[in-house]
C-alpha cells in the first residue's frame, strides 16, 4: 500500500516488476535508471543471488512531478523469477501498489509466462486481493528476437484482465518509459479513487488523472524535491517509535552546521525485550554519549547482522549480506532506510568521515530492527 506522509506533502508508491527469469525485468530498471536525470532518480540497488542474473530486488524511488499538491517518489522493484525464490518474491510483493508483468515473447518462454502469471496470481490472493483489483501493466518483452510469440497470442494467453500491453525491447529501452508511465498514471487514478491523496490543509479536490499523457516530464526531468523539514517555528509531533525514526531520517538528510552541538541521545534500549539485542542497543547508545561515531555505527552493522541471522532459515542457500538484506525487509524496514544505513556503516567502517546525526541514525535503525524482529518473531 502507499505511504502517504501529510508532513511531509509526500506519497511514496511501489510499483514491482514481475515476470519469469532473465525475462527483461532488470533491465527495464537499467534502462529507466540510465535515462532519467540525476535529480530524478535514487540509486540503483541490486542484491544478486549469486547463481545468475536474477536479482532478489532492484531499488530505484524516482521523484515525479506534484500531484494535488503532494510530492510524488515512486519505488521500482524486481523479483527473481526462478521457482525456488518465491518466498523473495512475496517479500517484495507485499505492499505493492502495482505490477508490471514483464513477459518473454520468445516462444521457447511461453509456459514459464503462463507459471510466472499463476504464480502472481497465488501471491497476490494470498494478500487478499484479485489481480484484477491492482493496477497492471504487461511489458511484451525480447519484441527483437527471432521465434517470437504473437502479441495476439500473449494477449490471449495472459492478459485477462484487458490491461494496457506495451510490446518492449528492454535492453534497448524500447516501450520502457512508455509502460512505465503508464502504471504511474493507473496508480495515481487507483490512489484518488480510494481517497488517498485528499488535501488536509485545503476543501480543493485531488485533481483527476485521466490520461496516460498527464505525466509527461518522468522521462525528462522533474521539478526540485521540496524541503521536507519543517519550518522554522513548527516541530514535529511523534507520537510513536516509528514516527522517531522518520524525523531523524528527515534530519539526517540536513548538512551539519560544524558549530552544532551533538544531539540529544534517548534511552532506546528499554523498548527491547531479548537481551542479546537490548545490551546491542545499550552498547550504542553508550558510544553516542561518548560522542564515538563510528564506534556507534560500526557496532549497530555487527548487532544488525547478528540478529537478522535468526532468520536465516527463511532464506536457505543465500550469502549473509543478502540474508540481512532480506530479513530487514521482512520486518518491514524501507529498502531506502536499509540503503542508507548500509552506506553510513560502509563509511565508518572504511575509517570514512561520520556524523553525529549518522551514529543517531544507526541507534535508531538498530532499535528499530530489534524492535521489529521480536514483533515478527512473537506472531
Amino acid at each position: 500500500m502507499s505511504v502517504v506522509n501529510a508532513f511531509k506533502r509526500e506519497v511514496a508508491i511501489k510499483v514491482v516488476y514481475y515476470g519469469p527469469g532473465l525475462g527483461g525485468k532488470t533491465s527495464s530498471l537499467q534502462f529507466i535508471h540510465h535515462c532519467l536525470k540525476p535529480e530524478s532518480r535514487g540509486q540503483l540497488v541490486s542484491l544478486a543471488t549469486g547463481a545468475d542474473r536474477t536479482l532478489y530486488f532492484d531499488f530505484l524511488p524516482i521523484k515525479l512531478p506534484k500531484f494535488g499538491g503532494f510530492s510524488v517518489r515512486m519505488q521500482l522493484y524486481t523479483v527473481p523469477g526462478q521457482v525456488h525464490y518465491n518466498s523473495t518474491r512475496k517479500l517484495v510483493l507485499t505492499g505493492s501498489d502495482g505490477v508490471v508483468f514483464v513477459a518473454d515473447s520468445q516462444a521457447s518462454r511461453f509456459e514459464a509466462n503462463l507459471e510466472s502469471l499463476e504464480n502472481l496470481e497465488e501471491n497476490i490472493r494470498e494478500q487478499g486481493l484479485l489481480l484484477s483489483e491492482v493496477p497492471l501493466i504487461f511489458q511484451w518483452n525480447k519484441r527483437d528476437m527471432n521465434n517470437t510469440t504473437s502479441v495476439g497470442e500473449l494477449e490471449s494467453a495472459l492478459n485477462h484482465y484487458q490491461a494496457p500491453s506495451f510490446e518492449t525491447v528492454a535492453t534497448k529501452g524500447v516501450g520502457v518509459m512508455e509502460a512505465m508511465t503508464a502504471i504511474t498514471t493507473d496508480v495515481l487514478r487507483d490512489l484518488r479513487r480510494k481517497n488517498l491523496l485528499k488535501r488536509q490543509e485545503s476543501s480543493q479536490s485531488v485533481p483527476a488523472v485521466t490520461t496516460e499523457t498527464e505525466l509527461p516530464e518522468v522521462e525528462v526531468s522533474s521539478p526540485p524535491e521540496p524541503s521536507s523539514l519543517p519550518e522554522p517555528d513548527s516541530t514535529p509531533v511523534v507520537q510513536s517509535f516509528a514516527d522517531l525514526v522518520d524525523v531523524v531520517d528527515t534530519l539526517a538528510k540536513r548538512p551539519e552546521a560544524p558549530e552544532a552541538a551533538p544531539p540529544p541521545t534517548r534511552s532506546l534500549s528499554h523498548l527491547v525485550d531479548a537481551p542479546d539485542a537490548r545490551l546491542a542497543v545499550i552498547d550504542v547508545e553508550t558510544m553516542v554519549d561518548a560522542h564515538d561515531w563510528q564506534g556507534a555505527v560500526r557496532r549497530s552493522g555487527s548487532a544488525f547482522r547478528a540478529l537478522s541471522s535468526r532468520l536465516a532459515t527463511a532464506f536457505p542457500g543465500t550469502r549473509a549480506a543478502e540474508a540481512a538484506a532480506l530479513a530487514a525487509l521482512r520486518t518491514g524496514i524501507s529498502a531506502e532506510r536499509l540503503t542508507r544505513f548500509r552506506e553510513v556503516e560502509s563509511r565508518a567502517l572504511s575509517n570514512g568521515a561520520v556524523s553525529s546525526l549518522d551514529a543517531l541514525f544507526s541507534l535508531l535503525f538498530i532499535a528499530d530492527f530489534a524492535v521489529r524482529l521480536e514483533e515478527l518473531e512473537r506472531r
